[in-house]
This record gives C-alpha cells, sequence and structure tokens, in this order.
C-alpha cells in the first residue's frame, strides 16, 4: 500500500473543506432589477368655463361671415338668462361641451377631424366652430367667454395642429413628403388648420383695432 504524504492529505482536506462550504453555506440574494416600462402619456386636455348659446345650421362649413351670421343669430333669438354655464372641454382628438355640473354627459362632441371651422366674432367675448356632420351638413357651435375668448381660441387651434402632426406622424414615408394624391381626412385636416389660423389672426387684428388710442386733434 502507497504511503499517502502529510502534503496531500492537507490539499485534499482542503478541498473537502471548501465542497462542504459551497453545499451548506446560505443561499446568495438575488438581484432584482426594480425595472418600470413608461406609462402612456394621458392626453391634454383644456376646459374652460364659458356660456353655450346653443347651435344653427350654416349653409357652408368655412368663412368668418358664416361664423358672424351665426352667432349673430344666436344672440338675437336668446337672452342672456337663456345661455347654459359649461365646461368645454378640448382636447387634441375630441372638442366636448359638458354641463358644469353634470360633466359625465357630453351635451355635444366633435371629433376634431370633423372640425371645419373656427373663430372669434365681432365682439371678443364670442367663439364658435363648425362641425362637419356629413351628407353637406353643418353646424355652427357659439359661445360667449369671459375675460375674452383668446385663451379659447388657441386652445382649439393647438388642437388642430396636434391632430395634424398625429396625422402626419401616422403616414407612410413615401406620403409624407408629398404625393399627387392625398387622402380626405388630410385634406381636411389641412383645411381645419388653415381656418383656425384665420380665425386666430381675426382675435388678433380685433385686439390690435380695440387697443390702438384715440387720434388725437389736431390743433
Amino acid at each position: 500500500m502507497a504511503a499517502i504524504s502529510p502534503e496531500s492529505f492537507s490539499i485534499d482536506s482542503l478541498l473537502f473543506e471548501r465542497r462542504m462550504k459551497k453545499c451548506f453555506a446560505p443561499p446568495q440574494p438575488r438581484l432584482v432589477c426594480d425595472f418600470k416600462f413608461p406609462l402612456p402619456k394621458t392626453e391634454l386636455v383644456q376646459k374652460f368655463h364659458v356660456m353655450y348659446l346653443g347651435v344653427t345650421s350654416v349653409i357652408r362649413p368655412i368663412g368668418m361671415d358664416v361664423i358672424n351670421g351665426a352667432i349673430d343669430c344666436l344672440m338675437s333669438s336668446t337672452g342672456k338668462e337663456e345661455w347654459t354655464p359649461v365646461v368645454l372641454s378640448i382636447a387634441d382628438t375630441t372638442l366636448a361641451v359638458m354641463k358644469e355640473k353634470e360633466e359625465e354627459e357630453a351635451l355635444v362632441e366633435c371629433r376634431v377631424r370633423f372640425l371645419s371651422f373656427m373663430g372669434v366674432g365681432r365682439d371678443i367675448h364670442t367663439f364658435a366652430f363648425i362641425m362637419d356632420t356629413g351628407h353637406q351638413h353643418f353646424q355652427c357651435h357659439v359661445f360667449w367667454c369671459d375675460p375674452n375668448a383668446g385663451c379659447v381660441s388657441e386652445a382649439v387651434q393647438a388642437a388642430c395642429v396636434l391632430r395634424y402632426q398625429k396625422c402626419l406622424v401616422a403616414r407612410p414615408p413615401s406620403q409624407r413628403a408629398g404625393s399627387s394624391t392625398s387622402p380626405t381626412s388630410d385634406s381636411v385636416t389641412r383645411r381645419v388648420t388653415t381656418s383656425v389660423k384665420r380665425g386666430v389672426q381675426s382675435l388678433i387684428d380685433t385686439l390690435k383695432t380695440k387697443k390702438q388710442p384715440p387720434e388725437l386733434p389736431q390743433q
């Protein structure tokens, strides 16, 4: 029988001891990655407390003359006591008119893509937008805003521009650069974007006119 040297015995003992430690060692804590996926961004909604004069049918989907005619019609046919206090909720997808104390149910809902025109009336407190309801039928909704309709008009314009940008992003790359034919929805969106810019420019011109100081009499 071969003799076992003390050195080899000590090495075997160390290896055995290490194996035993590994077997009976307490489990190491596992690294848990606390990663959270980003939540989808909520849709930006702006709300305004305004007075709702009502709705009237109009013959054309665009035009400041159409807007002013609808405003004059409702202003002359209704009294202030008949106006309804509402919350005008403006998002990039929908315009909603809700009673102040009953916001769960909307009186009017207008998809932004069906908004054909908007504008501030001759009185800077008045604001109106035209909705295309289909089959060549158009409705104009009129509001009275305090202290003026500027903020409401800008919010509607921003919603239309954002909607237009989303339409561009959703289009295939080949169509973004421009094509000879464009879908009907895109043409409507371009028309809305142009119309709202005209409405805001009309508001700016009106405010400038009202802020001009009176001319001094010549000496």
